[in-house]
Protein backbone atom coordinates (compact mmCIF):
# COMPACT_ATOMS: atom_id res chain seq x y z
CA UNK A 1 0.00 0.00 0.00
CA UNK A 2 1.34 3.42 -1.00
CA UNK A 3 0.35 6.74 0.52
CA UNK A 4 1.50 10.20 1.48
CA UNK A 5 1.67 13.37 -0.55
CA UNK A 6 4.25 12.07 -3.06
CA UNK A 7 2.15 9.02 -3.92
CA UNK A 8 -0.98 11.16 -3.99
CA UNK A 9 0.42 13.62 -6.55
CA UNK A 10 2.07 10.93 -8.68
CA UNK A 11 -0.93 8.62 -9.02
CA UNK A 12 -1.26 9.23 -12.78
CA UNK A 13 1.26 10.06 -15.51
CA UNK A 14 3.32 12.91 -14.08
CA UNK A 15 6.40 15.00 -14.76
CA UNK A 16 9.53 14.37 -12.72
CA UNK A 17 11.56 17.59 -12.62
CA UNK A 18 14.73 15.98 -11.31
CA UNK A 19 14.78 13.41 -14.11
CA UNK A 20 13.28 15.88 -16.62
CA UNK A 21 10.86 13.35 -18.05
CA UNK A 22 7.29 12.13 -17.94
CA UNK A 23 6.84 9.07 -15.78
CA UNK A 24 4.08 6.55 -15.30
CA UNK A 25 2.01 6.21 -12.18
CA UNK A 26 3.86 5.71 -8.92
CA UNK A 27 1.50 2.78 -8.39
CA UNK A 28 2.65 0.87 -11.48
CA UNK A 29 6.32 1.84 -11.07
CA UNK A 30 6.34 0.47 -7.54
CA UNK A 31 4.20 -2.54 -8.49
CA UNK A 32 2.09 -2.01 -5.41
CA UNK A 33 -1.44 -3.29 -4.90
CA UNK A 34 -3.19 -0.09 -3.89
CA UNK A 35 -2.45 3.63 -3.53
CA UNK A 36 -4.19 5.98 -1.11
CA UNK A 37 -4.56 9.54 -2.38
CA UNK A 38 -5.60 12.64 -0.48
CA UNK A 39 -5.43 12.86 3.29
CA UNK A 40 -6.44 9.22 3.52
CA UNK A 41 -7.91 8.73 7.00
CA UNK A 42 -11.09 6.97 5.87
CA UNK A 43 -9.32 4.90 3.22
CA UNK A 44 -6.64 3.64 5.62
CA UNK A 45 -9.22 2.54 8.17
CA UNK A 46 -11.27 0.75 5.48
CA UNK A 47 -8.19 -1.02 4.10
CA UNK A 48 -7.21 -2.20 7.59
CA UNK A 49 -10.74 -3.46 8.17
CA UNK A 50 -10.80 -5.43 4.90
CA UNK A 51 -7.36 -6.91 5.46
CA UNK A 52 -8.47 -8.09 8.88
CA UNK A 53 -11.54 -9.70 7.26
CA UNK A 54 -9.43 -11.08 4.39
CA UNK A 55 -11.67 -9.18 1.93
CA UNK A 56 -10.75 -7.76 -1.48
CA UNK A 57 -9.71 -4.11 -1.69
CA UNK A 58 -11.94 -3.14 -4.63
CA UNK A 59 -13.97 0.07 -4.70
CA UNK A 60 -12.53 1.87 -1.67
CA UNK A 61 -13.11 5.65 -2.00
CA UNK A 62 -9.85 7.61 -2.08
CA UNK A 63 -7.75 4.79 -3.55
CA UNK A 64 -6.22 3.73 -6.86
CA UNK A 65 -5.70 0.15 -7.99
CA UNK A 66 -3.38 -1.43 -10.57
CA UNK A 67 -4.68 -4.03 -13.04
CA UNK A 68 -3.66 -5.91 -16.15
CA UNK A 69 -6.27 -6.06 -18.93
CA UNK A 70 -7.41 -9.47 -17.69
CA UNK A 71 -7.55 -8.40 -14.03
CA UNK A 72 -9.52 -5.27 -14.87
CA UNK A 73 -12.07 -7.31 -16.82
CA UNK A 74 -12.30 -9.78 -13.93
CA UNK A 75 -12.74 -7.16 -11.19
CA UNK A 76 -14.89 -4.69 -13.12
CA UNK A 77 -16.51 -6.54 -16.03
CA UNK A 78 -19.13 -3.83 -16.65
CA UNK A 79 -16.71 -0.89 -16.56
CA UNK A 80 -16.68 0.94 -19.93
CA UNK A 81 -13.11 1.71 -21.02
CA UNK A 82 -14.14 5.02 -22.54
CA UNK A 83 -15.53 8.37 -21.47
CA UNK A 84 -19.00 7.78 -20.14
CA UNK A 85 -21.30 8.67 -17.27
CA UNK A 86 -19.37 6.17 -15.14
CA UNK A 87 -15.76 6.65 -16.29
CA UNK A 88 -13.20 9.20 -17.41
CA UNK A 89 -10.59 7.77 -19.78
CA UNK A 90 -7.37 9.78 -19.62
CA UNK A 91 -4.78 9.73 -22.43
CA UNK A 92 -2.40 6.82 -21.89
CA UNK A 93 1.29 7.06 -21.02
CA UNK A 94 2.20 6.13 -24.61
CA UNK A 95 -0.20 8.69 -26.07
CA UNK A 96 1.13 11.46 -23.83
CA UNK A 97 4.74 10.53 -24.64
CA UNK A 98 3.92 10.86 -28.34
CA UNK A 99 1.89 14.06 -28.03
CA UNK A 100 2.81 16.10 -24.96
CA UNK A 101 -0.11 18.52 -25.20
CA UNK A 102 -2.31 15.61 -24.06
CA UNK A 103 -0.57 15.87 -20.68
CA UNK A 104 -2.15 19.29 -20.11
CA UNK A 105 -5.56 17.95 -21.16
CA UNK A 106 -5.22 15.05 -18.72
CA UNK A 107 -4.23 17.32 -15.81
CA UNK A 108 -7.17 19.64 -16.48
CA UNK A 109 -9.56 16.67 -16.57
CA UNK A 110 -8.22 15.31 -13.26
CA UNK A 111 -8.52 18.78 -11.72
CA UNK A 112 -12.05 19.32 -13.03
CA UNK A 113 -13.33 16.02 -11.66
CA UNK A 114 -11.66 16.58 -8.30
CA UNK A 115 -13.18 20.01 -7.77
CA UNK A 116 -16.61 18.87 -8.93
CA UNK A 117 -16.64 16.00 -6.44
CA UNK A 118 -17.27 13.69 -9.38
CA UNK A 119 -18.37 10.12 -8.68
CA UNK A 120 -16.87 8.87 -11.95
CA UNK A 121 -14.02 6.37 -11.98
CA UNK A 122 -10.85 7.69 -13.68
CA UNK A 123 -8.74 5.22 -15.64
CA UNK A 124 -5.43 5.54 -17.45
CA UNK A 125 -3.38 2.95 -19.35
CA UNK A 126 0.23 2.63 -18.25
CA UNK A 127 1.92 0.41 -20.83
CA UNK A 128 0.87 -3.12 -19.74
CA UNK A 129 -1.27 -2.03 -16.80
CA UNK A 130 -4.24 0.16 -15.96
CA UNK A 131 -4.50 2.61 -13.08
CA UNK A 132 -8.06 2.91 -11.81
CA UNK A 133 -8.94 5.75 -9.43
CA UNK A 134 -12.05 5.40 -7.32
CA UNK A 135 -13.90 8.62 -6.40
CA UNK A 136 -12.69 10.55 -3.38
CA UNK A 137 -14.48 9.99 -0.06
CA UNK A 138 -16.71 12.72 1.31
CA UNK A 139 -14.65 15.40 3.09
CA UNK A 140 -14.40 14.98 6.84
CA UNK A 141 -17.07 16.77 8.81
CA UNK A 142 -15.81 19.31 11.38
CA UNK A 143 -16.63 16.90 14.20
CA UNK A 144 -14.61 14.17 12.44
CA UNK A 145 -11.66 16.52 12.02
CA UNK A 146 -11.89 17.31 15.72
CA UNK A 147 -11.89 13.59 16.54
CA UNK A 148 -8.81 13.10 14.38
CA UNK A 149 -6.86 15.83 16.19
CA UNK A 150 -8.00 14.44 19.53
CA UNK A 151 -6.11 11.19 18.90
CA UNK A 152 -2.99 10.70 21.06
CA UNK A 153 -0.39 11.93 18.60
CA UNK A 154 2.99 12.76 20.11
CA UNK A 155 4.46 16.23 19.73
CA UNK A 156 7.83 15.00 20.90
CA UNK A 157 10.37 15.58 18.12
CA UNK A 158 12.71 12.93 16.84
CA UNK A 159 16.15 13.68 18.39
CA UNK A 160 17.67 14.32 14.95
CA UNK A 161 15.02 16.93 14.10
CA UNK A 162 15.83 19.27 16.98
CA UNK A 163 18.13 21.47 14.90
CA UNK A 164 15.98 21.52 11.76
CA UNK A 165 14.59 25.05 11.14
CA UNK A 166 11.33 23.68 9.70
CA UNK A 167 10.67 21.79 12.92
CA UNK A 168 11.32 24.85 15.05
CA UNK A 169 8.82 26.76 12.92
CA UNK A 170 5.97 24.30 13.54
CA UNK A 171 6.81 22.98 17.01
CA UNK A 172 4.28 25.28 18.70
CA UNK A 173 1.83 25.74 15.84
CA UNK A 174 -1.63 24.32 15.15
CA UNK A 175 -3.58 23.40 12.05
CA UNK A 176 -7.06 24.93 12.28
CA UNK A 177 -8.36 24.43 8.73
CA UNK A 178 -8.05 21.84 5.95
CA UNK A 179 -8.44 22.24 2.19
CA UNK A 180 -8.09 25.21 -0.13
CA UNK A 181 -10.47 26.63 -2.71
CA UNK A 182 -7.92 29.09 -4.10
CA UNK A 183 -6.82 26.70 -6.89
CA UNK A 184 -3.57 28.50 -7.71
CA UNK A 185 -2.13 26.89 -10.84
CA UNK A 186 1.28 26.25 -9.27
CA UNK A 187 -0.01 24.72 -6.03
CA UNK A 188 -0.78 21.05 -5.33
CA UNK A 189 -2.69 21.55 -2.06
CA UNK A 190 -6.11 21.32 -3.70
CA UNK A 191 -5.07 18.14 -5.56
CA UNK A 192 -4.08 16.53 -2.25
CA UNK A 193 -6.31 18.04 0.47
CA UNK A 194 -9.26 18.89 -1.77
CA UNK A 195 -11.15 22.14 -2.42
CA UNK A 196 -13.64 21.79 0.46
CA UNK A 197 -12.91 23.94 3.52
CA UNK A 198 -13.18 22.10 6.84
CA UNK A 199 -12.62 24.06 10.04
CA UNK A 200 -11.94 22.62 13.47
CA UNK A 201 -14.06 23.73 16.38
CA UNK A 202 -12.79 26.31 18.82
CA UNK A 203 -12.93 23.71 21.61
CA UNK A 204 -10.69 21.30 19.69
CA UNK A 205 -8.14 24.03 18.96
CA UNK A 206 -8.07 25.24 22.56
CA UNK A 207 -7.58 21.63 23.74
CA UNK A 208 -4.49 21.30 21.53
CA UNK A 209 -3.16 24.68 22.65
CA UNK A 210 -3.24 23.44 26.23
CA UNK A 211 -1.26 20.37 25.16
CA UNK A 212 1.38 22.65 23.60
CA UNK A 213 1.57 24.68 26.79
CA UNK A 214 2.65 21.53 28.65
CA UNK A 215 5.66 21.02 26.35
CA UNK A 216 9.06 21.60 27.97
CA UNK A 217 10.10 23.78 25.03
CA UNK A 218 7.10 26.12 25.21
CA UNK A 219 8.04 29.70 26.13
CA UNK A 220 4.72 31.46 25.80
CA UNK A 221 4.39 31.80 22.01
CA UNK A 222 1.91 29.99 19.76
CA UNK A 223 3.70 30.47 16.44
CA UNK A 224 0.74 29.83 14.15
CA UNK A 225 -2.95 29.11 13.94
CA UNK A 226 -3.05 28.18 10.30
CA UNK A 227 -3.37 25.78 7.43
CA UNK A 228 -3.16 26.04 3.64
CA UNK A 229 -4.86 29.46 3.92
CA UNK A 230 -5.37 30.64 7.48
CA UNK A 231 -8.23 33.08 6.88
CA UNK A 232 -10.36 30.52 5.06
CA UNK A 233 -11.09 29.34 8.59
CA UNK A 234 -14.81 29.47 9.27
CA UNK A 235 -15.79 30.04 5.64
CA UNK A 236 -18.25 27.76 3.88
CA UNK A 237 -20.17 27.41 0.63
CA UNK A 238 -23.82 28.39 1.08
CA UNK A 239 -25.08 26.14 -1.73
CA UNK A 240 -22.84 23.14 -1.03
CA UNK A 241 -23.17 21.60 -4.49
CA UNK A 242 -20.93 23.78 -6.64
CA UNK A 243 -19.03 21.83 -9.28
CA UNK A 244 -16.54 24.60 -9.91
CA UNK A 245 -15.18 25.03 -6.37
CA UNK A 246 -13.29 28.13 -7.42
CA UNK A 247 -14.29 30.42 -4.56
CA UNK A 248 -11.69 33.19 -4.90
CA UNK A 249 -10.98 33.63 -8.61
CA UNK A 250 -11.42 35.90 -10.51
CA UNK A 251 -13.23 37.41 -7.51
CA UNK A 252 -14.66 36.13 -4.24
CA UNK A 253 -17.75 34.06 -4.99
CA UNK A 254 -21.03 35.50 -3.73
CA UNK A 255 -21.91 32.05 -2.36
CA UNK A 256 -18.88 31.94 -0.07
CA UNK A 257 -20.09 32.65 3.45
CA UNK A 258 -17.54 34.71 5.38
CA UNK A 259 -17.95 35.48 9.08
CA UNK A 260 -14.92 37.23 10.52
CA UNK A 261 -16.37 37.00 14.03
CA UNK A 262 -15.66 33.25 14.08
CA UNK A 263 -11.93 33.83 13.65
CA UNK A 264 -11.95 36.87 15.94
CA UNK A 265 -13.56 34.80 18.69
CA UNK A 266 -10.93 32.08 18.26
CA UNK A 267 -8.09 34.63 18.49
CA UNK A 268 -9.58 36.16 21.63
CA UNK A 269 -10.06 32.78 23.30
CA UNK A 270 -6.55 31.49 22.58
CA UNK A 271 -4.97 34.84 23.51
CA UNK A 272 -6.89 34.70 26.78
CA UNK A 273 -5.19 31.49 27.90
CA UNK A 274 -3.02 32.51 30.83
CA UNK A 275 0.20 30.87 29.61
CA UNK A 276 -0.04 32.31 26.08
CA UNK A 277 1.96 35.53 25.89
CA UNK A 278 2.04 35.83 22.09
CA UNK A 279 -0.23 34.40 19.40
CA UNK A 280 0.80 34.71 15.77
CA UNK A 281 -0.70 33.90 12.39
CA UNK A 282 2.26 32.78 10.27
CA UNK A 283 0.42 30.85 7.56
CA UNK A 284 -0.56 32.47 4.29
CA UNK A 285 -3.46 34.92 4.24
CA UNK A 286 -5.59 35.77 1.21
CA UNK A 287 -5.66 39.51 0.63
CA UNK A 288 -9.09 39.57 -1.03
CA UNK A 289 -10.61 37.94 2.07
CA UNK A 290 -8.81 40.30 4.44
CA UNK A 291 -10.27 43.28 2.57
CA UNK A 292 -13.72 41.82 3.17
CA UNK A 293 -13.03 41.32 6.89
CA UNK A 294 -11.72 44.71 8.10
CA UNK A 295 -11.99 43.95 11.83
CA UNK A 296 -9.98 40.76 11.37
CA UNK A 297 -7.36 42.55 9.27
CA UNK A 298 -6.89 45.20 11.97
CA UNK A 299 -6.73 42.58 14.72
CA UNK A 300 -4.12 40.49 12.92
CA UNK A 301 -1.91 43.42 11.94
CA UNK A 302 -1.99 44.89 15.44
CA UNK A 303 -1.62 41.82 17.63
CA UNK A 304 -0.89 38.65 15.68
CA UNK A 305 1.73 39.46 13.06
CA UNK A 306 5.23 38.07 13.69
CA UNK A 307 7.27 41.02 12.41
CA UNK A 308 5.58 41.49 9.06
CA UNK A 309 2.42 40.32 7.35
CA UNK A 310 3.19 37.67 4.77
CA UNK A 311 1.23 38.07 1.56
CA UNK A 312 1.56 36.22 -1.74
CA UNK A 313 0.81 38.40 -4.77
CA UNK A 314 3.29 36.12 -6.65
CA UNK A 315 3.79 38.75 -9.38
CA UNK A 316 2.57 42.11 -10.61
CA UNK A 317 1.91 41.46 -14.30
CA UNK A 318 -1.69 40.52 -15.04
CA UNK A 319 -0.67 38.36 -17.98
CA UNK A 320 1.23 36.08 -15.61
CA UNK A 321 -1.23 36.37 -12.75
CA UNK A 322 -3.94 35.04 -15.06
CA UNK A 323 -1.76 31.99 -15.83
CA UNK A 324 -1.16 31.51 -12.12
CA UNK A 325 -4.91 31.70 -11.45
CA UNK A 326 -4.26 34.65 -9.15
CA UNK A 327 -6.10 37.91 -8.63
CA UNK A 328 -5.05 40.96 -10.74
CA UNK A 329 -2.40 43.42 -9.55
CA UNK A 330 -5.09 45.95 -8.61
CA UNK A 331 -5.92 43.79 -5.58
CA UNK A 332 -2.40 44.20 -4.21
CA UNK A 333 -2.62 47.96 -4.81
CA UNK A 334 -5.90 48.13 -2.88
CA UNK A 335 -4.55 45.96 -0.08
CA UNK A 336 -1.40 48.04 0.35
CA UNK A 337 -3.51 51.21 0.43
CA UNK A 338 -5.73 49.72 3.16
CA UNK A 339 -2.71 48.64 5.24
CA UNK A 340 -1.19 52.12 4.95
CA UNK A 341 -4.51 53.56 6.12
CA UNK A 342 -4.46 51.23 9.14
CA UNK A 343 -0.88 52.34 9.87
CA UNK A 344 -1.89 56.01 9.89
CA UNK A 345 -4.93 55.41 12.10
CA UNK A 346 -3.22 53.12 14.62
CA UNK A 347 0.19 54.76 14.72
CA UNK A 348 1.77 51.34 14.19
CA UNK A 349 3.38 50.58 10.85
CA UNK A 350 2.00 47.52 9.08
CA UNK A 351 5.01 45.82 7.49
CA UNK A 352 4.35 43.65 4.45
CA UNK A 353 6.49 40.83 3.07
CA UNK A 354 5.39 39.93 -0.46
CA UNK A 355 6.23 36.48 -1.83
CA UNK A 356 7.14 36.33 -5.51
CA UNK A 357 7.57 33.51 -8.05
CA UNK A 358 10.09 33.89 -10.85
CA UNK A 359 10.38 31.80 -14.03
CA UNK A 360 6.77 30.65 -14.03
CA UNK A 361 5.60 29.45 -17.48
CA UNK A 362 5.08 32.55 -19.61
CA UNK A 363 7.51 34.64 -17.54
CA UNK A 364 10.31 36.60 -19.21
CA UNK A 365 13.09 38.86 -17.99
CA UNK A 366 11.00 41.82 -19.10
CA UNK A 367 8.18 40.67 -16.83
CA UNK A 368 10.66 40.67 -13.94
CA UNK A 369 11.78 44.21 -14.75
CA UNK A 370 8.20 45.44 -14.81
CA UNK A 371 7.48 43.66 -11.56
CA UNK A 372 10.41 45.34 -9.81
CA UNK A 373 9.12 48.75 -10.93
CA UNK A 374 5.58 47.93 -9.80
CA UNK A 375 6.70 46.79 -6.35
CA UNK A 376 8.92 49.83 -5.89
CA UNK A 377 6.02 52.06 -6.88
CA UNK A 378 4.09 50.52 -4.00
CA UNK A 379 7.15 50.95 -1.76
CA UNK A 380 7.34 47.20 -1.16
CA UNK A 381 10.65 45.47 -0.53
CA UNK A 382 10.95 41.97 -1.95
CA UNK A 383 12.89 39.71 0.38
CA UNK A 384 11.25 36.36 -0.33
CA UNK A 385 11.15 34.88 -3.81
CA UNK A 386 11.55 31.50 -5.42
CA UNK A 387 12.04 29.96 -8.81
CA UNK A 388 9.02 28.11 -10.10
CA UNK A 389 9.52 24.38 -9.55
CA UNK A 390 7.41 22.00 -11.67
CA UNK A 391 5.94 19.84 -8.91
CA UNK A 392 3.70 16.87 -9.78
CA UNK A 393 -0.04 17.46 -9.78
CA UNK A 394 -0.25 21.11 -10.84
CA UNK A 395 -1.60 22.85 -13.92
CA UNK A 396 1.50 25.08 -14.03
CA UNK A 397 3.68 21.99 -14.36
CA UNK A 398 1.55 20.83 -17.30
CA UNK A 399 2.07 24.28 -18.89
CA UNK A 400 5.81 23.92 -18.29
CA UNK A 401 5.90 20.49 -19.96
CA UNK A 402 3.69 21.31 -22.95
CA UNK A 403 4.45 24.99 -23.51
CA UNK A 404 0.71 25.64 -23.85
CA UNK A 405 -1.79 27.77 -21.97
CA UNK A 406 -4.97 25.99 -20.75
CA UNK A 407 -7.93 26.55 -23.03
CA UNK A 408 -5.79 28.17 -25.69
CA UNK A 409 -3.61 27.18 -28.62
CA UNK A 410 -1.26 29.98 -27.67
CA UNK A 411 2.35 28.88 -27.12
CA UNK A 412 4.01 30.06 -23.94
CA UNK A 413 7.60 31.06 -23.41
CA UNK A 414 9.03 28.55 -20.93
CA UNK A 415 12.17 29.55 -19.00
CA UNK A 416 13.69 26.09 -18.84
CA UNK A 417 17.45 26.53 -18.80
CA UNK A 418 19.29 27.76 -15.73
CA UNK A 419 20.78 30.74 -17.55
CA UNK A 420 17.34 32.17 -18.30
CA UNK A 421 16.09 31.49 -14.78
CA UNK A 422 19.22 33.11 -13.34
CA UNK A 423 18.57 36.27 -15.39
CA UNK A 424 15.12 36.63 -13.86
CA UNK A 425 16.51 36.17 -10.35
CA UNK A 426 19.26 38.70 -10.94
CA UNK A 427 16.77 41.36 -12.02
CA UNK A 428 15.11 41.09 -8.60
CA UNK A 429 18.39 40.85 -6.70
CA UNK A 430 19.75 43.99 -8.38
CA UNK A 431 16.44 45.81 -8.09
CA UNK A 432 16.24 45.28 -4.34
CA UNK A 433 19.95 45.14 -3.50
CA UNK A 434 19.90 41.49 -2.50
CA UNK A 435 23.56 40.55 -2.64
CA UNK A 436 24.67 36.91 -2.72
CA UNK A 437 25.26 36.91 1.03
CA UNK A 438 21.91 38.55 1.78
CA UNK A 439 19.91 36.62 -0.76
CA UNK A 440 16.80 35.22 0.83
CA UNK A 441 15.39 32.93 -1.82
CA UNK A 442 13.30 30.08 -0.52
Amino acid sequence: MLGGIEASLRRFVHYDYKQDKLRGSFLTDAKADILVYGMGEKAVVEIAKRLKENSILDGIPGTCQRFTDQQLQSHYPLLPLKNSRETVLLPSLDQIAGQKKLFLEAEIEIDRNLRAGSRRVIIQKQQSHWVLQHPAPAPLKPVELDELYNLPFSRKPHPESLNIPAHKMIAHSLTIVRGCSGNCSFCAITRHQGPAIISRSKESIVRECKQIIQMDSFRGTISDLGGPTANLYGTQCTIGSCKKRDCLYPKVCSNLHIDENIFLDLLSTVSGIKEVKHLFISSGLRMELLLLTPKLLRRITRYHTPGSLKIAPEHSENELLCLMHKEPHSLLQNFVAECRKISRESGKEVLLTPYIITSHPGSTVEHSRKMVKSMKKLNLQIRKFQDFTPAPGTISTAMYVTGHQPGSKKHLFIPRNQAERKKQREVIERGFNLGSKKRNRQ
